[in-house]
């Protein structure tokens, strides 16, 4: 089974990697950066400058499509902008063989409603965002057979230690949500396989 981990604007750091080796999977980061991030004296709006600078959404989008294509995980975890790229990239991909999503705090999602990625996909909300209203958004987003919106209590860039928002809390709960959901993903496809050989 595979896992494809996509970063948020931080890209590929350390932290992402302990977070990665808490999966029983084996793992994929997809980054919107060539290289393995070791700055982590970068500000958020820093690093967001350099993630505008290197690739952008559009971009994040189009290489997230491209090791969906070549990779073909079955699991999906997105964080921030990387949750909207794979978003993006699932809704644009006609593969079936991803079993599930599960995106953290995606705020550029609101201008992509109306896609419609082929697989479940969970959605982990922060309590509010500061640019724009969540309740809209959540609710319009509810209305897509196969998704669903979860708002928690915490801020965006909860799962991120680089983030002033970073929650230990948070993160110890939803890491673990998102290691029993490869489990679930593991038996599905078991399942699956002893289906197709009988």
């Amino acid at each position: 089974m595979v896992t494809l981990i996509v970063s948020d604007i931080f890209g590929h750091t350390p932290n992402l990697n302990a977070f990665a080796e808490e999966l029983d999977s084996k793992v994929i980061i997809c980054s919107p950066y060539t290289n393995f991030q070791t700055s982590v004296g970068q500000t958020e709006k820093q690093a967001y400058d350099s993630f505008i600078a290197t690739m952008g959404h559009d971009g994040y989008a189009s290489k997230v499509k491209e090791v969906l294509i070549h990779e073909q995980p079955d699991f999906i975890i997105g964080f921030s902008a990387g949750a909207v790229a794979a978003w993006r990239a699932l809704a644009a991909t006609p593969l079936k063989r991803v079993q599930k999503m599960i995106g953290f705090y995606p705020g550029q999602i609101r201008n992509y409603t109306n896609l419609r990625p082929r697989c479940h996909v969970d959605l982990y909300f922060p309590h509010k965002e500061t640019h724009f209203d969540i309740s809209p958004v959540i609710s319009q987003l509810k209305t897509v057979s196969g998704v669903q919106c979860i708002r928690t209590r915490y801020s965006h860039g909860f799962m991120n230690a680089l983030s002033q928002n970073f929650n230990k809390y948070a993160y110890l709960h939803y890491t673990n949500l998102c290691d029993q959901e490869v489990v679930v993903v593991q038996d599905s496809l078991a399942n699956h396989q002893v289906e197709v050989t009988l």
